[in-house]
């Protein structure tokens, strides 16, 4: 980087006095970038339509000063990292002075102002619904919490969503559901085999046309070698259509633990927000945890399909301050808004944190890292426990839903259904919801619920660390598809992302044996890239455990790399499958995934009637 940058600014003023201010936060963001020759790149702001041509090693230097921090800071990481400044941190500070009076650095504190704003709008009631599925045990005890949630009667209406596959188990579970109506002022509603096979039967005769389409998403039938996560969730939101849904998993209790640190204030897009902790036993982890004086069902409530404006003046206490976005992605910020709506809300979680593997909390950041370095119990007994804390320690807005095992979804809206079954379906749905509504965004609280399995649960930390794939790798795929400048409908988007996946579905075998060694490569690499960012933060903690862990999935995700991928090897395919059968396979449920979003806003809209039909009939209320 050099401080000859060919200045020629289409204006003839500086941006303003705001970035020049001590302490005031910039970032390079939102800015196309035109390259003319070897000497000379043309950067363009496209929310100012400022320009300045500078030399290509300026270019790549401010391509690495994409987070909001003072110019101070941004020069101090560019003397550190780029040769040709040769540590010359008062030349860096003269170069991104005069682009930052030429307009082309963005100012935290311009998004600062804009969300000040306090829109407001009128939030539809809420329907509340519990999936369970084969756990009766486990749907017993969430009742008996349910029994003690206040303000039941706040919600328009409470439903159980049975996936059982055991037909003793769903007469247990509908018996349940009975039991608690007999004795509760609040009753639920069971949706099991017969009901849902009511809703696909009224949906299919109101739209005959689309009956492959309705059965692709709603039948169980069709799904029976598969777990089917998505299909509950599916039905969840077509029981739901026009309120806001609360979707519960049948192995938490509903309660408000809050965070074992609590910070103040909230925060955009920060991954610091999210920490992990790790308990020796359920007694250590119960005197760790602290009640919140309020039911999850509530929170929930309160903020989901608020505008971004009014929940956070509302949860900051105070206006949001440029400070908040210190070390915050700008190009994240840059597309929030004050009336963007809050479609997702998600919780942490206290016990058994989800996941599918015993390395979850490896690549966690700084301080979780130096959390489980000193860890009494060591460090594997620490990820094999199970016993953990995992969430935020102040409210976080983002983009990208997660994994929650309460999830507020405001299906107001038009949300895509989610993919039937297989694991990954939340961040698949996640990914879509980005690219069907760009201006949704998701907010995660500072406190989570008690998520304790009756099913034992156990990883090893000698499991192979690298994945083998699956539903996530078309995340990205569906990700990459948002596009938050375009002025189409989420209507028109919704189409769009069926006409891709159809598109996918044409691919010959070669194709897509190429894309996935390809797309699976590109996430071995940014898993490679986070062990290794952590690999040489854990030197500090001093913690041979921990490092070694971590050294293991360097080496594991450096082979895994250069290894040829196969798709057979995914978890859970058979392993007398084929490539080509799988291909097969795949395409089949690729084309038929995309006749379902292509139909699902029809089967939105009808669907609204038929749910509503089966609710006012009373026959879905076991007694």
């Amino acid at each position: 980087m050099t401080d000859n940058t060919n200045s020629e600014s289409s204006i003839s003023s500086p941006h303003g006095a705001g970035g020049d201010r001590p302490g005031a936060l910039v970032a390079f963001a939102d800015c196309e970038i035109v390259n003319i020759n070897r000497q000379m790149s043309l950067v363009i702001n496209r929310q100012n339509g400022s320009q300045i041509v500078i030399s290509p090693e300026v270019c790549e230097g401010l391509k690495t000063c994409t987070d909001f921090k003072t110019i101070a800071d941004h020069a101090q990481h560019l003397a550190t990292t780029r040769p040709e400044l040769e540590g010359r941190e008062s030349m860096a500070v003269s170069a991104l002075g005069q682009l930052n009076a030429a307009g082309i650095l963005l100012h935290a504190s311009d998004i600062a102002a804009r969300l000040a704003q306090e829109p407001a709008r009128e939030l539809p009631p809420t329907r509340v619904f519990i999936m369970t599925c084969d756990r009766p045990l486990a749907l017993e005890r969430l009742l008996q919490s349910l029994r003690k949630v206040s303000h039941l009667a706040q919600h328009d209406n409470l439903f159980v969503v049975d996936d059982s596959r055991d037909p003793q188990n769903r007469d247990v579970n509908r018996e349940l559901v009975g039991s608690f109506n007999r004795t509760s002022a609040r009753e639920i509603h069971y949706i099991g085999v017969q009901e849902q096979e009511a809703l696909i039967k009224g949906l299919v005769a109101r739209l005959s046309v689309h009956e492959q389409n309705i059965r692709f998403l709603l039948d169980a039938r069709r799904w029976q070698a598969f777990a089917t996560y998505g299909r509950s969730r599916n039905l969840c939101l077509l029981f739901s259509v026009g309120f806001r849904a609360l979707m519960i998993d049948d192995d938490v209790l509903l309660e408000t633990t809050l965070s074992p640190i609590q910070e103040k204030g909230v925060s955009i897009g920060s991954t610091a927000a999210r920490q992990s902790g790790f308990f020796l036993n359920e007694a250590e982890m119960s005197a760790a945890t602290k009640r919140g004086d309020v039911d999850p069902l509530s929170e929930h409530a309160r903020f989901l399909g608020s505008y971004l404006g009014s929940a956070l003046k509302r949860l900051n206490g105070a206006a949001f301050e440029e400070e908040q976005l210190l070390h915050c992605k700008a190009s994240l910020a840059n597309i929030f808004a004050p009336d963007s709506p809050i479609l997702v809300t998600q919780n942490g979680s206290f016990g058994d944190p989800g996941t599918g593997s015993a390395h979850w909390g490896l690549t966690a950041n700084e301080t979780s890292l130096r959390r489980l370095a000193s860890e009494p119990q060591g460090v594997r007994a620490a990820l094999e426990n199970r016993l953990a804390w995992f969430g935020c320690t102040r409210p976080n807005f983002f983009k990208l839903a997660v994994i929650s095992q309460l999830t507020g979804l405001d299906n107001s809206y038009l949300l895509p259904p989610y993919f039937p079954a297989l694991r990954g379906e939340d961040a698949l749905f996640g990914a879509m919801l980005t690219m069907v509504q760009p201006d949704a965004i998701v907010l995660e609280h500072a406190w989570g619920v008690p998520h304790l399995p009756l099913d034992g649960r156990s990883f090893s930390v000698d499991d192979s660390i690298v994945g083998a794939g699956g539903l996530g790798l078309l995340t990205q795929f569906f990700a990459d598809l948002a596009d938050y400048r375009a002025t189409t409908t989420p209507k028109q988007n919704l189409s769009r992302l069926a006409r891709e996946l159809e598109r996918l579905a044409l691919r010959g075998d070669e194709d897509l044996r190429l894309g996935f060694r390809a797309r699976l490569a590109r996430e071995r690499v940014a898993a490679l890239g986070s062990f290794e960012e952590c690999s040489s933060l854990a030197a500090q903690f001093k913690s041979t455990e921990l490092q070694e862990l971590l050294d293991r999935g360097v080496r594991e995700y450096r082979q895994a790399i250069v290894a040829p991928a196969s798709p057979v090897d995914i978890p859970g395919v058979p392993e007398s499958m084929t490539e080509a059968e799988f291909f097969a396979r795949f395409r089949d449920m690729a084309h038929g995934f995309a006749g379902a979003l292509a139909s699902w806003s029809e089967v939105r809209e009808v669907a609204a009637e038929v749910s509503q039909e089966l609710i006012n009939s009373r026959e879905m209320i076991p007694l």
